[in-house]
Formats: C-alpha cells, structure tokens, sequence
C-alpha cells in the first residue's frame, strides 16, 4: 500500500490549513451482565432425591476460570459479592473483618454488591474464601470490559484516536495522547441523521470509505434538471460545488484531495478496509468553494447560507487566511451552527496576528491548533490563549484521499497541518450531538472547552490549555454547570443524585425589578438544596455569586423569593447536599396581584432618567416623570390584566405601551392636570407571566407645543 507524508500550505486568498493536535486515549471499563437462570418445582415431593446447589456450581466455574492460565484485567482489591436472598454483608460476620471488606455499593436490588478488600490479600484466596461462604451466590473480580475491537487495518496507524506510543513515519508516540474516542464509542459513533457540512474543497464521493457517509437531499430528484426543492440549486442531491457553480462534487485528484482527507477523519465507514472516522455513522455534506487557487469569500458564504437553509448545525471549516471580512463575520455569527476552524498554519500568536475565519470574537467558533503525537504543538500551529479554543491531533494523519486511476487500495495519505486538528474537532462535536440531540451549537461547544485534557505544553497557548477529549465530552451533562439549560418556564421533574449527579444548572433571562419566586421539593430521605447565581458566575462549584438560596437541614423543602436588581441572565442550581431521589421544581416569575405604586422595587427603570415628582394629587403622593431619550421602564407581573394610571397635564407628550410585544401609542396631554387617569388596560390574559413595557417617545401630541414630550408613571394594577 503506498501512504507518502504530505504537507499542504496556505492556497491562495483563503487557503487550506493542515497541522496536528492529540487528545489523550482511555478504554471503557463496562459491568458484566448476570444471567440468573433457575427453575421452581412446587407440589409434594414422593421420594427423596439428591439436590444440588446451583450457586456451588457458579463457584467452582468462577473459581476454575479465574486460576486458569490466561491472563485476565480486572480492578485492583475489589470483587462483585451476589448474596443469597435474605443474606448482605452483616451475614459474613468475622468473614468481613478478615478480609477488610468495605464499601459495600449496591448494584441492583437482587442482592448484587461490589466491594473492596484489603489491600495485602491475594486476589485469589479472597474469591475462595468468599465463595466458600453458604450465604453468598458467588463471587468473582469486577473484571474490565473493552470496547468491540476495531476492523479496520489501519486503524493503528490512526494516533489521533488511539495513541499507544506506536510509532508513525519514523516518530515515536507518547501513550495517551489522543481524544479517547473508544470511550465516547462506548456510548455512541454517530447517529445517522446528523449531517456535518464540510465547507472545503470538493470530495470523492465515490470512495469506498466515504461514499455510504455521504448526505443526500430527499426533496431533489437526481439529474431531472430541475431545482425539486426550490432552493436555486439544480440537482443538488448530494451538496454543491459553489467554485464551478455546479452539482460536481469531485473534480480532481490534487484539487480536491484536501476536502477527501477531512471527510475521512470526521466520518470513514467503520468497516474491513483502510481508516475509520471519528464518528463513522454521520453523514457529510460536501460543500466545495476551494479550486486549486484557493476560494473567495462570496463562495463561502453562500456554502454557509446553504448548510443553514438544510438545518445542519454543525460545520468543519479547515482554510482561512483571508482579511478580516465583516459579511463573512456576519455569516458565521448567523448561522446557527457550531463553525469549527483551523487556526492556522503561520505558527504565529493569533491573538496578535489574528488569522480568519478562526479568530473572529464571535461565541459559535471553536478554534483549533495542532499538536503533534507526543503532547507539543506542531511547530506550524497558530496558537493564542484568547483566540485559538482547543488543540487537536494534526501531524501525521492518515486518512482518505482521491484514488490513483481508481485504485482505492492506495487512496490514504498522512498530511499535517491544523486542517488535519478540525476534523478531529468536527468529529468530536459529531459525537456529543448525537449523545444529546437537544444540545444547541452552543451547548456542544461547552461540552468541547469543559473536558479536555490538559497539557502543561498547551498551557497559555490555547484557551483551555487541553487537548479535546472525546469520551469526556459526550459524557459531559451541561446542566451540572454554567451555563445550564435554558429554563422554559412553569416547573420541572427529574432527579439527583449526591454521589454521581449533585447539580442541575438552569439559565433564567430575568428583568430589573423582576420578581421571581423558585420552590424545590424532593424525595423524602434526601437533603436537596436551592440556589441563585448571578451573571458573574463562572461555576457553581463555588459560593462565588450567590444571590439568592434555601438551605433546609435534612430536607428537600426549599423556597426562596428574589428580586433582580439588574436585567441579566441568572443561573437556578439544585444541588444534591445528600441522598439521590426525584424533585419537582416551580418557578413563578412576576408581580401578582395588587396596585404597585410608581416607587415600587418591582418596577425596572433600565434606561434613560426618571425622575420622582411629589404631588399630593397623585396615587401614593408623587408619579415619575421623564423626558430623554430611551428612557424606558417594564414590569414582569403573573396574572390576568393589567391597568397602567398616569398624570395627564400640558408637558405630557406621547408615551409607547407594550404588551407582551405589541404596542401602541398614547397620549398623556391635557390642558389641565388630570390625576390616576387609567392611560392602557387589558383583561382576559392567559394566566401566567406577561411583560408590560412604557417608553419614551419624544413625540408631541398634535394639538401640545412641539416641547411638551414629557411621559409619567403613577401607578401599575395587576389582576388575579
């Protein structure tokens, strides 16, 4: 087989981007299933027959294949105890003390523990003396499990995703440094729905490893010349070729063999032959605006348009090196996917000498450097702890490339470059939204930046200092730390645990003068807690921006009231203080019932200056008064109307009404003052949370001098 090295530079305006980056590998340790087979004889028995305990013949196999001569994994000092009904471990008696049994951790509810020994016994003589115990069903080592092996041959070549310290092109590895993508297997390769766009240069659709990946358009008929989905592209079946501005998704070998390599490492079928991708069940989405000169910057904004009009939310995007395009920014900030993208290849600081697409400051691009198979940055990788995120795998990484006259048993090359780390990336993020389809663009990238693994050789010279890893990565429950999931309003049921799952984060959006009252109730036997952080936070592992919280000693009875001093987003934290069991929590948010005069805390002037005019005539002896511009002020209350009272005289002007989004314009000019005149009102509401919103306008009333624009709040009425 014919695997040469290559290493591919910048091509022209926008070029590609080939480097390296690692992530560290770990196997996946999984319990073994028991599988209880027995049978119940009832009635009278007429004779005497001689019965065998089914458990001493578990024994005597477990016992038998442990002392056998093949070598076995399991962990260190610790076994997995199946106890006879009515039996636990107070049944062993001075059996426990001898062999220094403890944590004693439940498994399931037959009787099935694991727990461990002493560290000076013998592996051995704890299963025969265990086993030899009446009141136990068997004993055995909690024995480590491997994920199902790889098929495909060169598989060991693939450092990136198994680092073992094998040696590649003459360099010899350093065990670890990879993105431990057989854990994140163990949960999931890929779901087959997803589809990731490759924005890139074309790709041989054709090759064996790539062509059962690739994504096909349902709303196209293939080559019936004409635009079936009425998106102006004629039989798009497959992507588009946004360079020849055609459906031609392969031209070349040499032009479009950089596009091949990336679409290899995110999705090659896992099979029989050559490499395997990082999550081989997605789907690919070519999306060709690279020729052999490079592509302009229209081209890759209408690739983007194009991935955002199919509903792709996920994009690899190894070239940069253009200027600091503004449309193509806008682009990408717009696009509603995670834009993965090469750092680039100048092995400059980038937060110095910013290199694009990568270092636009904009929360949906993850930037990746490269590292090479021994933990160090490639020596070509841009890096910069403020505009480049993550490192990734990109020296020497074999993946597919177009055929030789159709040969395809030589069609896989090793390149470097940080075109090389994305695709690591890009598969990674594959993976964790297919574990968590409900994860937003944004979501994944969290996930990404939270678990990787850090490298003293990355320190300060990546936003995360690590390498990412797969396996944590899909693993990774965003709701157990900022920035949480987005609370939908109304309450929530589900569970905690202190042991494995001690919080659930939840972002809130809430206005100044908001009230918000949040009630948590738990299981009976658990000790669950409630909490409020403000916008500061940056974990709520921490005190750090508490704002608000309930503490209850030895209960999940929790509730507290709070009013938000300034308009920001604010993160719920029920956190498990102790024991594991379900909770509901309920979250009002909003004044209730009642006449809140113009003073009221629960009233949020954000903009503008207010001003308080004491008056006797007015409701509670004064009304605030405005005239600049923004000024505006709104209060969130729950109920089912709202009556708005306000001073009327000839210095009033026009004031802006909202409603729960719609608005209208009132006026507040009279000849002479009018006291609690009710200016807006609305009945019938839903019964729920409603945002009402008075603003300046500058507007005079027709028949008022051009001066008087004056606008006032005296009071606010909710109904129940």
């Amino acid at each position: 087989m014919r695997i040469s090295k290559k290493i591919i530079g910048i091509c022209g305006a926008v070029g590609l981007l080939f480097g390296g980056t690692t992530t560290f590998a770990a196997t996946s340790a999984n319990t073994p299933q028991v599988v209880k087979h027995e049978k119940k004889v009832e009635g009278n028995i007429q004779e005497e027959i001689i019965k065998v305990d089914s458990s001493e013949v578990k024994k005597r196999e477990i016992l038998t294949y442990f002392n056998n001569n093949k070598p076995k994994k399991y962990k260190e000092n610790e076994v997995i105890v199946k106890f006879k009904k009515n039996y636990s471990i107070k049944s062993l008696g001075s059996l426990s003390t001898t062999l220094g049994l403890t944590n004693a951790k439940e498994l399931n509810k037959e009787g099935t523990h694991v727990m461990k020994f002493s560290k000076n016994k013998k592996m051995a003589d704890v299963l025969k003396e265990l086993n030899a115990s009446s009141n136990v069903e068997y004993v055995e080592p909690n024995y480590v499990y491997q994920p199902t092996a790889v098929t495909d041959p060169l598989y060991n070549e693939l450092w990136g995703l198994k680092n073992t310290g094998q040696e590649i092109l003459g360099q010899v590895g350093k065990k670890g440094i990879d993105i431990n993508t057989e854990a994140a297997w163990a949960n999931t390769k890929g779901s087959s729905s997803l589809v990731i766009g490759v924005i890139d240069t074309g790709i041989e659709i054709n090759h064996p490893e790539l062509k059962d990946r690739i994504w096909v358009n349902t709303e196209e008929i293939p080559n019936d010349g004409i635009d079936n989905d009425k998106n102006g592209y004629i039989d798009d079946v497959n992507g588009w070729n946004f360079y020849d501005k055609n459906n031609k998704l392969f031209i070349r070998g040499e032009e479009d063999f950089h596009g091949t390599h990336v679409a290899g490492t995110i999705a090659a079928k896992a099979n029989k032959i050559g490499v395997t991708g990082i999550a081989p069940n997605v789907k690919i989405m070519p999306l060709k605006f690279l020729g052999p000169y490079g592509g302009y910057e229209s081209d890759a904004i209408v690739a983007i348009e194009y991935a955002k009009a199919k509903g792709v939310k996920i994009l690899n995007n190894s070239w940069g090196g253009g200027e600091n395009s503004q449309a193509l920014k806008d682009a990408i900030k717009n696009s509603g996917t995670l834009f993965i993208a090469a750092a680039g290849n100048f092995a400059e600081n980038s937060d110095t000498s910013p290199m694009y697409p990568a270092a636009y400051d904009l929360p949906n691009i993850l930037s990746v450097a490269s590292i090479n198979n021994t933990g160090n940055l490639s020596g070509f990788s841009n890096y910069g702890a403020k505009s480049v995120d993550v490192a990734a795998p990109g020296e020497s990484i074999l993946s597919t490339t177009p055929s030789v006259e159709g040969d395809y048993s030589t069609a896989y090359e090793y390149l470097d470059g940080t075109s090389m780390a994305t695709p690591h990336v890009t598969g990674v993020a594959a993976l964790v939204k297919s574990a968590r389809s409900s994860y937003t663009p944004i979501q994944i990238k969290d996930a990404i930046l939270r678990t990787t693994t850090k490298l003293s050789s990355l320190t300060g010279k990546v936003g995360t200092g690590g390498l990412v890893n797969a396996g944590k990565a899909v693993n990774f429950e965003v709701d157990s730390d900022i920035p949480g999931i987005a609370w939908k309003g109304g309450s929530i049921s589900t569970s905690l645990d202190a042991s494995k799952d001690k919080n659930d984060v939840y972002s809130i959006k809430l206005l100044k003068g908001e009230k918000v009252k949040a009630t948590l109730t738990g299981d009976s036997g658990t000790d669950f807690d409630l909490y409020l952080y403000n916008d500061t936070t940056k974990t709520v592992n921490s005190s750090n921006g508490i704002v608000a919280h309930s503490e209850t000693t030895n209960s999940s009875k929790e509730s507290f009231t709070f009013t938000a001093p300034k308009t920001g987003t604010y993160f719920l934290n029920a956190h498990a203080f102790s024991g594991a069991g379900k909770y509901t929590l309920s979250v009002t948010e909003g004044i209730g019932a009642g006449t809140y005069e113009n003073t009221s805390k629960y009233f949020g002037y954000e903009k503008g200056t207010w001003n308080k005019i004491s008056d006797g005539s007015a409701s509670a002896s004064s009304y605030t008064s405005t005239n600049q511009t923004g000024s505006t002020v709104k209060i969130v209350f729950n109920g089912t109307g709202i009556s708005y009272k306000a001073i009327k005289n000839d210095k009033q002007g026009i004031v802006k009404v909202t409603l729960d989004g719609k608005s209208a314009n009132y006026s507040l000019h009279a000849a002479t003052p009018k006291y609690k005149e009710e200016i807006f009102s609305k009945t019938g509401l839903t019964a729920g949370k409603h945002v009402l919103s008075i603003e300046w306008t500058g507007q005079a009333d027709p028949v008022a001098r051009k001066t008087s624009t004056e606008v006032n709040v005296d009071s606010i009425s909710v109904l129940k």
